[in-house]
């Protein structure tokens, strides 16, 4: 009971730490460390939270997409390696229908239950009732809690007999249809993050970093080169052009 409650509310800590300090607390191999600890295997939640940081490293939250959660998918993980004794193997096997299943909550969330508050804070803005427009912006972390912090009490709780049989229930074609959705969204996202971008003599960039990941196949360390090669070139060519001072 002690150690599901304790992951229960590390997790809904991590989440609260993304949404407003962003100490990177709510990272994969933080969080699987601090559960290992809370289990009392601190190496295997380690590996595990390395393991599962190495799947998402490339995730990241851009415009209206909203990427797999990674926090409650390397609580869970971690929980259900050292819970089964399997190790790496059976978190690896449930980290990404985990991750697809925090991804569902987090959209849920955002468009559902921030909005309704959201709208409440600008009535209490709007009436000049600070206490209630505080309370509004409250709210919606302490909602964490049931969002985030309460599946990972009861995975911890009850074991791999609680979480395994939700995730073998989900239809292949659901979890496939969060993939491609998720894909979709992101293009979204990436389209109104341009949009916003003013300085369209820029946007050719995005093409190169495109072409590199889908018809050159390089890696993020490739791209990242590419990136900095093209920021410095971008920065001495302006140099270049720019009036000398007299």
């Amino acid at each position: 009971m002690i150690q599901a409650l304790l992951v229960g509310l590390w997790v809904t800590w991590a989440i609260i730490d993304e949404q407003t300090l962003q100490l990177q607390t709510t990272r994969p191999i933080i969080t699987g460390t601090v559960v290992g600890i809370i289990m009392g295997d601190p190496l295997m939640g380690l590996l595990v939270g390395a393991t599962v940081e190495l799947m998402f490293l490339a995730v990241v939250f851009v415009g209206t997409a909203v990427p797999p959660d990674p926090t409650l998918s390397a609580a869970i993980a971690t929980a259900l390696a050292i819970a089964t004794g399997a190790g790496i193997e059976v978190a690896i096997a449930t980290a990404i229908p985990v991750a697809l299943i925090g991804q569902a909550v987090t959209t849920l969330q955002f468009s559902v239950v921030n909005v309704f508050f959201m709208h409440q804070g600008d009535k209490a803005a709007a009436a000049g009732n600070s206490k209630r427009l505080m309370l509004h912006n409250v709210l919606p972390l302490a909602m964490n809690a049931l969002f985030y912090g309460l599946p990972a009490f009861l995975a911890v709780y009850y074991g791999p007999q609680f979480v395994l049989p939700i995730i073998e229930a989900i239809p292949e074609r659901v979890i496939q249809g969060l993939a491609v959705g998720g894909g979709m969204i992101g293009a979204v996202g990436f389209a109104l993050l341009l949009k916003s971008i003013k300085a369209t003599h820029l946007w050719p960039y995005f093409l190169v970093g495109f072409v590199a990941m889908v018809y050159l196949n390089l890696n993020l360390l490739g791209i990242g080169l590419v990136a900095v090669t093209a920021a410095s070139l971008h920065a001495i060519l302006s140099r270049s052009k720019s009036p000398e001072k007299s």
